[in-house]
């Protein structure tokens, strides 16, 4: 019979003592995994949601921020979906030329640009809405008020501190180059 083979010991994944399971990451680890995986299927449902609108995952983010915040800037669109000002020009004029977005100067300050929805981006959304009704139910049906606004608050967190990661794992990159 052979003998089971001994496990080379992992390095930890984190330091925290607060994210440790008796000395052991393996629950972080499953965390993170199980984050993934629920991303995963956001972004299933973002790209087959966009297809049935005949936009692309991108375009179809910028629209749904902008149809619940008429008269955004680029910039704020931008800072919002946590994209470049540069990538929210491109696609944005892509939806303009094709009638689903307009853009206006700012009354306010001319330099800058104000998105706004079109009849065509109401058309659009309203041939969504059951789907969105129905596969965001399904998505979220554990959650009662309560734990959603406690989610909603760990998110925000989250994603301020993936700002910082990401800005110090391109620091880390270059030294480590």
């Amino acid at each position: 019979m052979a003998k089971p083979r001994k496990r080379n010991a992992v390095p930890l994944t984190v330091s925290r003592p607060a994210l440790l399971v008796d000395g052991s990451d393996a629950e972080f680890r499953g965390f993170i995994h199980d984050l993934i995986a629920y991303g995963h299927r956001l972004d299933t449902v973002r790209e087959s949601l966009a297809a049935i609108a005949g936009v692309s995952p991108a375009q179809y983010e910028i629209l749904m921020l902008v149809s619940r915040a008429e008269g955004l800037s680029v910039g704020e669109v931008a800072a919002r979906l946590h994209r470049s000002g540069a990538f929210i020009t491109i696609e944005a004029n892509k939806l303009a030329e094709r009638g689903v977005l307009e853009k206006a100067a700012d009354p306010a300050d001319g330099r800058r640009v104000l998105l706004r929805t079109t009849g065509k981006c109401q058309e659009i959304l309203q041939r969504l809405a059951p789907y969105h009704v129905r596969i965001t139910d399904v998505l979220f049906e554990q959650l009662g008020a309560k734990r959603f606004r406690e989610l909603r608050a760990l998110l925000r967190e989250r994603v301020a501190s993936g700002d910082r990661a990401a800005a110090l794992l391109g620091f880390l990159m270059r030294e480590a180059a």
